[in-house]
């Protein structure tokens, strides 16, 4: 399937690559296009094609932001849901520390309860 194809069966594919060409003073325009951070970029100007470096393959997630969760994709082996504060047994502890030494805001009711439950434990 050619780019232009591509473009014709999806509205998303057809913004224009915004990628600024010094040389010639002006945006590149090319479709079809996908959106990254930088912007909306063509096949030459993604972020790893102008770092010199092999796409990633379809279906890859950045670092800490598994999208798919698929058990095989690299993010969420990374950063599964084990991982995550909430599941931490001592999240409240460390919650309370912060609390009671001032170093996290909280309200006046918050503190005393940390305090509170700091020095009964």
């Amino acid at each position: 399937m050619d780019d232009q194809e591509l473009a014709r069966l999806h509205p998303r594919y057809r913004t224009p690559c915004e990628q600024w060409l010094r040389a010639e003073g002006r945006y590149c325009g090319q479709i079809p296009t996908r959106r990254y951070d930088q912007g909306y970029k063509c096949r030459q100007h993604t972020p790893s094609a102008l770092e010199g470096k092999p796409e990633p393959p379809p279906g890859y997630c950045a670092p800490g932001r598994c999208y798919c969760g698929r058990g095989t994709c690299p993010a969420f082996e990374t950063y599964r849901q084990a991982d995550t504060y909430a599941d931490n047994p001592y999240a409240w502890q460390v919650d309370a520390e912060a609390i009671a030494s001032g170093k996290r805001r909280s309200s006046p009711t918050a503190y005393a309860s940390a305090r509170a439950s700091l020095t009964k434990t």
